[in-house]
């Protein structure tokens, strides 16, 4: 039976709800105790119930209704939140905005390109790459055709209630515009037919869709295998122009202006840039192979071959395909959350490659092919500011420390049969442990909660540091304490968990509450704000060390993740599959942290000990009988 159509279902979605003013007190006042002393308790405390108590309450938490009631889908995504949580921040994309997932090897990945470790040298494309690269465009635009057809089946919760498809709207032909103060996005050009592809920092349109008798077709795989190798021997033959793109790697305010000269020195250069604004995507060719060390390939992905050359950062999504035929995916944060752009990644994945294709070098040759080159036109002051670019982007490399851990020991399956929690809960009470086990001390902790079941809805806080997760923190770190008590106190942890996680998706969590509240207080005319939003422990509890969210199983990825959003915190993504768990760890390289190879040894460390004290408890799992 055909599947309703992919937004057929959005008008009988719910409105996010507004929560009410004492839930979210409740909740903020409960995560605030392990994170103070008594006194300083008491003083959070008594701000609460001094605003509970106040006339600004009642009047904010009323601006807030009126604000849902004159919205046309969502209070905090049509009012507050992508101004607030990504436009108005003035650091780099890069790394900070940023996301990455890395993909599988294809099924007919020539095994001489995966010799030496993958590692290949600079300077050269492949056959395969290509090929590779002309595969995962075809099935890019597919999807975007499920979305535009509305044949892409509806992503649905447990027990049939329906998301919020909204997202998929924002992925294809979507651009982030840096402006000064506060960023936005390009419109999406309906009409736009081709993506951006980047080789050595040049930028050429690929059309995706030919005109055929009069009629808009897809291209062939084919077709765009020979258009990439014609670009290809185009970046080969013909000097190169200046690296334009290093540019979206810098501050926001320097890519800002920077910008808008460009735009003022030619309209060759508004033509070139609204190009590479309108394209569906980007594909990036490297003319090297990082190799398997996930620490090399986060980097190379991630930074832009560690020297923020090659990639839009501000382009939603910017595929990479590398000469040993690795490819990879680099999102921007605003337009739609990694996990949905994730099942376009993963779409493209699904079929393999056509088979055997070249492992050759490409050699320079005459095409017949013709390409169109993106030029740009600058002056002095041009060159100076890509020069500064330069400068910003090395320093905001330089900073980050990332790489990706593959625990192979177990996955959901054993977490479900003997740990007897859910999974998603005990896989952050390890980086609880690991935490702690570093820093010996607990420390405010983000993680993701979706609200798609709501209309427009994205993410909620969950606060996963607890009294409960302190109590199972401190007594495992004591030899005194014995396994029963510690399995008592991690079943304790994920149920705090576990309901915390339910109320953050059910919309009742705090933390966009307060957000709202304290925004428009600072809106009200000579109003000062309350002193809930003045308190020390109020930015202290939003002081995400531990950043972290978790993606689906990911059995076609190898790994993701994203920046730390502090610069003495870490930011981990994690995939929770049935037999493995594939962590993405990104730090910065600060007296304040580890390395990310220390922050992924105690994690490892910490894993080990969840399992011994769970099989202490409830048993070992048994071999297979053999027949």
């Amino acid at each position: 039976m055909a599947s309703a159509p992919t937004f057929s279902l959005q008008s009988t979605l719910p409105r996010l709800p507004v929560p009410s003013l004492e839930a979210s007190c409740a909740r903020y006042l409960h995560s605030l105790r392990p994170l103070l002393t008594e006194t300083e308790f008491q003083e959070s405390e008594r701000r609460v119930q001094s605003f509970l108590a106040s006339p600004l309450s009642r009047q904010l938490q009323e601006r807030l209704i009126d604000l849902d009631r004159s919205t046309p889908s969502n209070w905090l995504d049509d009012g507050f939140w992508l101004q607030k949580a990504y436009h108005e921040w003035r650091e780099p994309v890069l790394v900070n905005s940023n996301w990455f997932m890395m993909g599988m090897d294809d099924p007919h990945h020539p095994k001489v390109l995966l010799a030496n470790n993958a590692k290949r040298p600079s300077g050269h494309y492949t056959y395969f790459q290509v090929r590779r690269a002309a595969h995962l465009i075809y099935e890019g635009v597919d999807f975007k055709e499920l979305i535009d057809s509305q044949k892409l089946p509806i992503d649905m919760l447990r027990g049939g209630k329906a998301q919020c498809m909204h997202q998929y709207t924002r992925i294809f032909g979507v651009t982030r515009i840096p402006q000064p103060k506060c960023d936005t996005f390009s419109n999406v050009n309906e009409s736009a037919t081709h993506i951006i592809i980047l080789v050595r920092n040049q930028m050429y349109p690929l059309h995706v869709y030919k005109q055929r008798n009069g009629q808009r077709v897809r291209a062939s795989k084919e077709e765009i295998e020979s258009d990439l190798l014609a670009i290809v021997n185009d970046v080969q033959t013909q000097p190169l122009q200046a690296p334009i793109p290093i540019l979206t790697g810098a501050h926001r305010d320097h890519w800002a202006k920077t910008r808008n000269h460009l735009l003022c020195v030619s309209a060759v250069n508004r033509n070139s840039l609204t190009v590479v604004e309108d394209g569906l995507f980007a594909l990036s060719l490297d003319d090297h192979g990082v190799g398997n060390d996930s620490a090399d390939w986060v980097r190379n992905l991630f930074t832009g071959q560690g020297t923020g050359s090659n990639r839009w950062f501000d382009k939603s999504l910017n595929f990479v395909v590398e000469s040993n035929g690795k490819c990879a995916l680099l999102g921007e944060h605003s337009p739609c959350d990694a996990l949905t752009a994730s099942y376009v990644f993963d779409h493209m994945l699904k079929k393999p490659c056509p088979p055997n294709a070249s492992t050759e070098n490409i050699q320079p040759m005459k095409s017949a092919v013709p390409v169109e080159r993106l030029l740009f036109e600058l002056d002095e002051t041009a060159h100076q500011h890509l020069q500064e670019a330069r400068d910003d982007v090395a320093k905001t490399i330089a900073l980050s420390d990332s790489r990706v851990l593959i625990w192979d020991q177990y996955g959901t399956t054993w977490v479900k049969k003997h740990a007897k929690v859910s999974p998603d809960a005990f896989f952050q009470m390890s980086l609880q442990l690991a935490y702690y086990k570093i820093h010996k001390k607990v420390n405010a902790t983000y993680e993701t909660a979706s609200t798609r079941q709501f209309l427009h809805g994205r993410t909620e806080t969950i606060r996963t540091c607890s009294v409960d997760t302190k109590k199972l923190m401190e007594a495992w770190q004591n030899d005194q304490v014995d396994s029963k008590t510690k399995y008592q106190l991690l079943q304790t942890a994920c149920k705090s968990h576990t309901a915390y996680t339910v109320a953050a998706s059910n919309g009742q969590g705090c933390d966009r509450h307060l957000l709202a509240l304290r925004l428009l207080n600072a809106a009200e005319p000579n109003t000062e704000l309350h002193p809930i939003f003045t308190d020390p422990a109020y930015a202290e509890s939003q002081n995400w060390r531990l950043s972290t969210s978790g993606l689906h199983a990911g059995i076609r990825l190898m790994g993701t993740g994203f920046g730390a959003i502090v610069p003495d915190g870490y930011g981990v993504n994690y995939m929770a599959a049935p037999t493995l768990v594939k962590y993405g760890i990104e730090c910065k390289h600060v007296k304040e942290t580890v390395s990310s190879l220390e922050f992924s040894n105690a994690l490892s460390e910490a894993l080990t000990e969840l399992r011994q004290v769970c099989e202490d408890v409830n048993g070992k799992e048994q071999p297979s009988a053999k027949i």
